[in-house]
């Protein structure tokens, strides 16, 4: 009977991980996000322990992560070399420390209920948002892959408040939702009490949407002004190397060529595997310059930058900003590299793995925010996995620039999910810091993202296309650029004082609370 109970109580984390995970590419239900922590809030308020309550918040994130990170593994083997028991460890590893987070808040929450009553439930918006942000900086640099707040990354309405709370603005405010909900369900109050909380959560969805409103009228009305190409030569490993040198050779001239005599202002090459570099090569970097001749702005691109740390020889995964007459303007090193996609961390622990870059064994990480200079203004460049990353992002528009270029390689991914979900969560810097954001990449999908973080152009995925659409420079600096994770940061404050507030029931002193549970404990 013991066992029934549990195994049917599991049921709902469970359903709660589940629709979390039907809320983002594949699937893309956003609206399902808005019930789907409903499940298991409503366990973690009956859960009769902490420890229940941290399994209930750790096996729904380990659901929703084991079905959004499923790519994994096959990507660890085909091009990293993993063997396939030693993907699957990794990815499991993965699951389980992003499992950590929603654990951790569901056993916070729980805490504050049994200390100061059922009302505590409605602390859990704060408490996430906290542990969200931790997540994008701990632990291997954080690996913040599909936030809460993503989910709603189709309803341009809802995202425009990224502009002062970053996404985690959106995030609190789908939790903040489910734990109204949540409350409604659970608690055993006059029915005016119990609707208070879905009121207000009506209330500040209302408002975020009129804030949004009013941001896309204004947004929308910037008329971009400038003209970019954007090649996508689906370069692949999986090809002949005389293939992929023809390709990053020939194919992007004939590329251009397919351009006509009306060629737009700027050219961008995305990251594309390595053959040849635009330092050593001569040959190829005459051909590139020649390119970026036959543009009025010239053209931005991708290559391995050379050279030195503490007498060894390094390797930078860089960005090269050409002008029109084919002189290079500006070159920024990659800062924040992937972990076993570009360097491996605690090497002597991951002793089986190897990056799945075959260009060089390891990269090393850039040092500075870089802006460059295209036609006179600044402008600069994220590669690939820095676009999931938010405070990265705005530093470089925080220190002047009017332009994000993205020069990604997803060919890693194949036909999965991770393209479009990386691509989701790049229209959301585009928002926080009303950029365009030009997204070049080497197998798809390839954008120009707006102000408003609509997409105004795209390719198809796994397909050689160009990528044309129009962009301009833009100035104006947002309260996120300038103040960063404030909200964020705020929310990890109030976190901190309550958890200091339940220290002594850590210690076994149990608070009050229990005589504003309704229902049956689980």
């Amino acid at each position: 009977m013991e066992s029934a109970r549990i195994s049917r109580s599991a049921l709902l984390p469970a359903a709660g991980g589940l629709l979390c995970f039907l809320s983002f590419p594949p699937a893309n239900l956003g609206w399902l996000a808005w019930l789907a922590y409903v499940p298991l809030l409503v366990f973690v308020a009956r859960a009769r322990s902490a420890a229940g309550a941290f399994a209930g918040g750790f096996l729904a994130g380990f659901v929703q992560f084991f079905g959004l990170l499923l790519w994994i593994p096959a990507v660890l083997v085909h091009y990293g070399g993993v063997p396939r028991y030693g993907s699957w460890l990794l990815y499991v590893l993965l699951c389980i420390m992003e499992a950590a987070y929603p654990a951790v808040a569901s056993t916070l929450t729980h805490r504050l209920i049994r200390l100061r009553g059922g009302l505590s439930l409605l602390a859990f918006p704060v408490v996430f948002v906290s542990l969200e942000w931790l997540r994008t900086y701990l632990v291997f640099g954080g690996f913040p892959w599909l936030l809460t707040g993503y989910s709603q990354t189709a309803y341009p309405g809802l995202m425009q408040i990224a502009d002062v709370t970053g996404v985690y603005g959106v995030t609190f405010l789908v939790a903040f939702v489910n734990a109204s909900l949540a409350f409604a369900l659970v608690f055993r109050m006059r029915p005016w009490k119990v609707l208070i909380p879905v009121l207000v959560g009506l209330v500040l969805v209302v408002g975020v949407l009129a804030y949004g409103g009013q941001a896309l009228q204004k947004w929308r009305r910037v008329r971009p002004e400038h003209t970019v190409a954007m090649l996508q030569g689906n370069i692949s490993f999986d090809e002949p190397a005389g293939r992929i040198a023809w390709k990053a050779r020939e194919g992007y001239s004939r590329m251009v060529e397919g351009l006509g005599a009306e060629k737009p202002d700027l050219l961008v090459l995305p990251e594309a595997p390595g053959i040849y570099s635009f330092e050593r090569d001569g040959e190829y970097r005459e051909r590139i310059t020649a390119l970026a001749r036959q543009f009025r702005f010239g053209m931005i691109l991708n290559s391995i930058r050379f050279g030195e740390e503490t007498g060894a020889p390094a390797y930078y995964n860089s960005a090269y900003f050409l002008n029109g007459i084919g002189e290079v303007r500006g070159v920024y090193d990659k800062i924040h590299l992937v972990p076993f996609g570009e360097y491996i961390p605690a090497r002597s622990l991951f002793f089986f793995a190897e990056t799945i870059t075959r260009d060089v064994g390891g990269f090393s990480a850039g040092q500075s925010y870089e802006i460059a200079q295209v036609a006179g203004k600044p402008a600069n460049s994220i590669i690939c996995f820095e676009a999931v990353f938010p405070r990265l992002v705005s530093e470089f528009v925080r220190r002047g620039s009017q332009l994000i270029v993205n020069l990604t390689n997803d060919g890693w991914y194949g036909d999965t999910a991770a393209p479009h979900q990386h691509l989701a969560m790049a229209q959301w810097r585009a928002v926080e810091n009303r950029r365009y954001l030009l997204r070049a990449t080497n197998s798809g999908i390839s954008a120009v993202i707006a102000p408003t973080g609509e997409i105004r152009a795209r390719t198809p995925l796994l397909r050689e296309a160009v990528c044309s659409g129009e962009f301009a420079f833009i100035a104006e600096d947002t309260l996120y650029t300038r103040h960063g994770d404030w909200f964020a940061l705020a929310c990890a404050i109030i976190t901190g004082f309550a958890l200091l507030a339940i220290l002594p029931l850590l210690r076994g002193r149990d608070g009050g609370g229990d005589e504003n549970l309704g229902g049956r404990k689980e």
